[in-house]
């Protein structure tokens, strides 16, 4: 069974982003393991992804002077 995190508890970074990594593979998990989302569906959404936040951020690390 799952632990409840007192929502007053303070975590690292590394910690929330640890957490949420592993929260994001079980779904994953279990909508294909479900027949929900197929491997191939979910590469094809990654890389859609991808593409649009390369374009959002495109130029965002120009130096201004």
């Amino acid at each position: 069974m799952a632990e409840r995190i007192n929502s007053k508890t303070i975590i690292s970074t590394e910690e929330a982003l640890r957490i949420e990594i592993m929260v994001n593979q079980a779904l994953v998990d279990i909508l294909i393991a479900k027949q929900i989302v197929s491997e191939g569906e979910l590469i094809a959404a990654l890389r859609k992804i991808t593409r649009q936040q390369e374009f959002f951020f495109e130029g965002a690390n120009v130096t201004v002077s």
